[in-house]
């Protein structure tokens, strides 16, 4: 028997199902292979210099489209074009572009912009109501797969809800982090799918049709309480405890996508679903050993771009000018020490055994059967060795960075080329950690040697200071500045404007007789 949030995940997906396939699609749009093969090249280019975890990049396409295509050239139907862009630079396959997806697509993004209208929306309000359209439009273009991510998150959420505690929080807003850490930790959420699925939270009738002027009344609100929300660190701390559960969910929620309709029976049955488990997670382990291959080799080329146009921009005219000549060793460690670090660090991100897979069947039947969940504790608030342990994080960092600037003076480099060497070694250790943390996130044994443990001490404060770097500069890329708002619009016009005349040569050749 299966536990009462696994049956109502089932049944719930199972009603998407049935939904979906009884939603008319209608006629697929035509598109044109040359003009998809120089958009598709465009993406992987912009993609390149604008890095980005693998499962966050369609979405953020549909955003930087809704901006450039409604919000700056003001055009409220764009559910046609928008499509036709997602199809040429390969986001979706061609039978999801349809007329009937289209005009769905325009009546969400109606809505969107009827509600920034009556809000007088600019600022932070307006990005994030671009942010929500751009999530919304995702999930109805593929609305199973959103149906099976959204339903098993709120089973995860059900499920451990009452068993974690904080030292320090009431257990509401325990529950408010532990929702947002189910869907960090679960679906790797980014900012702005967890800041939409708040969003339905505060508003739970909006799909279903509200009245926009009410809406609006809180909206200035009901932002603000999404961005605390979000930004609140208690969720990063709640995550990586609730790992091993986020693990079992992930098992449901692949026999939910590749059994469709029926899920359940697999789910019930303990011999099928451990056969099922098994070889699911033996293909597992190599296609995420390959993905973060892949994800290693995009992150080394956006990284060497981007050190050899700050070499030439910032380093290279500073020696010169200043210091009257080029010193070649320190400015070659500059350009080449980060790509062929991140390149080392991101090879060996290791693979998971046998020993592994049992740890996970074992939990998976606690979880599904028996309805067997841990009691997770999370420390936090102020102790009374809170102020020791940060004059003690302090004291290592300074050892650290103290430690590295003496290495690099020995090695002659100057106040510009060490501030570089450090800027991008952060961001190099946060890069990696990231990935390898991908790679970890099947992994329910951890074993760690002594060496691995000093190391791994060693590499806080530097990962730390690549993760602030990277949150605070995220959204200062000159390259995709000069990409948005230069270089993109006339392409994507020029795009369009020739898929358009192909189409109609086409027609002009069949009037032929």
């Amino acid at each position: 028997m299966l536990a009462e949030p696994i049956r109502e995940l089932v049944g719930r997906v199972d009603a998407a199902e049935e939904a979906h396939e009884k939603t008319p699609q209608g006629e697929v749009l035509e598109v044109g292979t040359i003009i998809a093969k120089a958009a598709s090249l465009y993406e992987k280019l912009r993609y390149l210099i604008d890095y980005r975890e693998e499962h966050t990049i369609r979405r953020a396409a549909l955003e930087r489209i809704l901006k450039r295509r409604v919000f700056l050239e003001q055009k409220a139907e764009s559910g046609l074009v928008l499509l036709q862009e997602l199809v040429d630079g390969k986001y979706i396959p061609k039978e999801l572009a349809t007329e009937e997806i289209a005009r769905d697509i325009d009546g969400i993004i109606s809505r969107f912009l009827e509600l920034s209208r009556l809000v007088r929306a600019n600022g932070a309000v307006g990005r994030r109501l671009i942010s929500f359209a751009a999530t919304e439009v995702d999930t109805r273009i593929s609305p199973v797969e959103y149906a099976i991510d959204h339903e098993s998150a709120e089973a995860l959420y059900k499920i451990l809800k009452g068993h974690v505690s904080v030292y320090g929080y009431k257990e509401e807003e325990t529950n408010a982090q532990l929702y947002s850490a189910c869907w960090r930790s679960l679906l790797g959420a980014d900012n702005d799918r967890l800041a939409y699925a708040l969003w339905l939270l505060y508003v739970p009738q909006w799909r279903e049709g509200v009245d926009l002027r009410d809406v609006a009344s809180q909206l200035p609100a009901i932002i603000a309480n999404i961005r605390a929300r979000v930004r609140d660190s208690l969720q990063w701390q709640i995550a990586p405890k609730i790992k091993n559960e986020s693990i079992y969910f992930r098992i449901i929620h692949e026999v939910l996508e590749s059994h469709r309709g029926g899920a359940g029976q697999i789910l019930e049955s303990p011999n099928r679903l451990d056969a099922y488990a098994r070889e699911f997670l033996e293909k597992k382990y190599e296609k995420e050993n390959e993905r973060i291959q892949k994800s290693g080799i995009r992150a080394v080329l956006y990284l060497f771009i981007t050190k050899m146009t700050v070499a030439i921009v910032a380093e290279l005219p500073y020696e010169i000018i200043v210091l009257g000549g080029i010193h070649y060793v320190p400015l070659t460690i500059n350009i080449l020490f980060h790509p062929l670090l991140l390149f080392g660090l991101t090879r060996g991100a290791g693979t998971l055994d046998e020993a592994n897979t049992n740890a996970i069947i074992e939990g998976l039947h606690g979880i599904l059967y028996e309805g067997k969940v841990r009691t997770i504790r999370v420390r936090s608030g102020f102790s009374r060795l809170t102020f020791a342990f940060a004059l003690a994080y302090l004291l290592l960092f300074m050892f650290v960075f103290g430690g590295l600037v003496g290495v690099l003076q020995l090695l002659a480099f100057n106040p510009v080329s060490i501030a570089l060497f450090l800027f991008f070694l952060a961001l190099v250790s946060y890069f990696a950690f990231r990935i390898r943390y991908r790679a970890r996130r099947w992994k329910l044994v951890r074993e760690s040697g002594t060496i691995a443990i000093i190391a791994g001490v060693l590499a806080v404060p530097i990962v730390r200071a690549g993760e602030w770097l990277s949150r605070t500069f995220s959204s200062i890329n000159v390259f995709v500045l000069i990409l948005d708002f230069i270089i993109e619009t006339p392409f994507k016009r020029l795009l369009h404007f020739s898929n358009q005349f192909l189409l109609y040569l086409r027609e002009k050749g069949e009037e032929i007789r």
